[in-house]
């Protein structure tokens, strides 16, 4: 039987780089966005086991961000957690979706493919593997224009046993290699399930 797991997996990436870029931007004064899944769910959970310092315990010049869901009683719209600097406006956030017995073959470049797909003038710079928390994940270093403003940008595409989790560092291009490496340390201390 098919998996529709992954394919709308890939949708809720999307809908998750959305709803960054929506942090991000509705701090630069302009409205955040949401998009519609539809009637069949993507995803059964978020991942309830992950340990991470918080990057306010990394650097105090950053602050978490208080997010809600634009559909109420759906929250995966959302990252799970999500912190802005104070010094330059980056954010930092991270999101799962976990399944049981998953049965997909989909791999993290199709992940990280979907994940960029809203940019405009999208220039990848640097794409590497690497490993996270003992998991196989992708990094990919990138620039391009999203709700008209041009932004840098580094995920991390990690995938467990049953869950696909995504980091992003959003950043305004001349600051970003200033805050980078509170992104890596918090990237470094995550403990996945």
């Amino acid at each position: 039987m098919k998996s529709f797991y992954y394919p709308a997996r890939l949708f809720t990436i999307s809908a998750r780089i959305l709803a960054v870029s929506a942090v991000l931007f509705f701090i630069s004064f302009l409205n955040g966005c949401s998009v519609l899944v539809g009637q069949v769910k993507p995803v059964d959970e978020k991942a309830s086991q992950t340990q991470m310092v918080p990057i306010e315990r990394l650097d105090p010049q950053w602050k978490r961000l208080e997010l809600q869901s634009s559909s109420p009683g759906e929250p995966d719209d959302i990252p799970d957690s999500a912190w802005q600097s104070n010094r330059t406006a980056a954010v930092i956030s991270i999101n799962s979706a976990c399944r049981q017995n998953s049965d997909d073959n989909a791999n993290l470049e199709d992940f990280t493919s979907t994940l960029l797909s809203q940019w405009n003038g999208l220039q990848i710079q640097s794409q590497k593997p690497l490993q996270v928390s003992g998991y196989d994940a992708l990094e990919t270093t990138a620039e391009g224009i999203y709700l008209k403003r041009h932004r840098k940008f580094q995920t991390v595409v990690v995938r467990t046993h049953d869950c696909l989790y995504d980091l992003i560092y959003l950043s305004p291009v001349k600051t970003f290699d200033q805050e980078l490496g509170v992104f890596h340390r918090f990237r470094d201390s995550l403990k996945l399930k």
